[in-house]
């Protein structure tokens, strides 16, 4: 049998009334639901800094502290009360969004780059500032490492959106490698930079480090910045043996543009379990920065990792580098290499005001309380 075709009376609705209901109802679902917050990050790939630092690490010391938050699992949506993606803007997430949005989940977008600044008119970044810009109309929030990166969204955003900072805390040590491959990378690796610095003749207070990404699409930024002060470093070399280890992702990058460099150099590729014994043979930190609108909303986490390990750091100043003006050297490339290279106890004295600095504001239990703070408004 069909459908019945009798008339049935039924009342009158207006579009205004319906919209009312709507909105009734979604606000009973959001007050039901419970105060879980899921994390999605735009891959679970640990290598990946911004994973780390802006989800991974936070998330296990908010899990530590009993706060309700886990990975994002599409299968649990209806649990949560709110979810963040951490630099997560495709077309899938975007649509993720607005589904969650539509059954009354309360949503946010952490950003700790400017993925908006496209000097060269790249066609893969410009579709990326349309795709972020519509994830941007997606949420309710928004979530930025810094002030600087906060300014920039805001003048991207709508009005009615809040933008709130959060920063990024101090990575804490990466651990012992797991399995008989890491620990033989660690001892291979860590064996290759003794041997470096035996044959180079270079005592431990004149190791200087760099480490980072060779370089991004978004702007003139990475492993080539270090050619700005490739002067000084050869200047330094004629007064006694000097060297630089640049531990990053691109051999090929550093054959290019550091090996023909006049003084001793020494390449090691990242790794989790590498990094921090390999950060440990070395005494200054070396933070070239060409400063443009992607650079400038970079966050403190290069500054703070270096004094965490023990080493001093000379610099090019960012907003986010300022705070630590009394405890590294800052645009005084010349000078503050002198200082530190030759005067141990200024080293010694910068770095233990760098670690006050970072324990006041910047530890992983520091910056758990603002993710917490920020779950919290986001929840309502």
């Amino acid at each position: 049998m069909g459908p019945s075709r009798n008339p049935v009376s039924l009342p009158t609705v207006t579009r205004q009334e319906t919209g009312r209901q709507q909105a009734g109802q979604m606000r009973g679902a959001a007050s039901a639901r419970p105060r879980l917050v899921g994390w999605r990050p735009r891959t679970l790939d640990p290598s990946v800094a911004s994973v780390r630092i802006r989800c991974l690490s936070p998330l296990a010391t908010l899990r530590a502290r009993g706060y309700p938050v886990e990975l994002f699992r599409p299968d649990r949506a209806a649990r949560y009360g709110a979810v963040v993606f951490s630099k997560a803007y495709d077309h899938r997430s975007c649509e993720a969004a607005k589904r969650l949005r539509d059954a009354g989940v309360r949503v946010a977008l952490d950003l700790c780059d400017n993925h908006f600044y496209n000097p060269g008119g790249d066609p893969a970044l410009t579709a990326a500032g349309v795709q972020l810009r519509r994830m941007i109309r997606q949420v309710d929030e928004l979530i930025a490492s810094t002030d600087a990166l906060a300014e920039v969204l805001r003048a991207e955003a709508p009005a009615e959106t809040p933008v709130r900072v959060v920063g990024d805390g101090v990575e804490e040590g990466a651990g012992t490698p797991g399995g008989w491959l890491g620990r033989a990378r660690l001892a291979w690796s860590v064996r290759a930079l003794r041997a470096f610095h035996r044959r180079a003749g270079v005592a431990p207070e004149r190791r200087l480090v760099w480490y980072g990404i060779q370089g991004g699409a978004q702007s003139q930024h990475g492993m080539r910045d270090l050619a700005r002060i490739r002067p000084f470093c050869e200047r330094l070399a004629e007064d006694g043996p000097v060297s630089l280890t640049v531990i990053s992702n691109s051999r090929r990058t550093y054959e290019e543009h550091i090996r023909p460099w006049d003084l001793p150099t020494h390449y090691a590729a990242w790794g989790a379990h590498t990094f921090d014994a390999l950060l440990a043979e070395h005494a200054v930190a070396v933070i070239p920065i060409t400063s443009n609108p992607f650079t400038v909303c970079k966050s403190n986490n290069r500054v703070t990792t270096a004094l965490r390990a023990g080493l001093a750091v000379v610099a090019d100043s960012i907003p986010s580098y300022r705070e630590f003006a009394d405890a590294v050297v800052l645009d005084d490339w010349e000078g503050g290499l002198r200082r530190y290279l030759g005067d141990p106890s200024a080293r010694a004295r910068d770095v233990d005001r760098g670690r006050e600095i970072i324990a006041e504001r910047w530890s992983q239990a520091r910056v758990a309380a603002q993710w917490e703070s920020a779950f919290d408004r986001l929840l309502g």
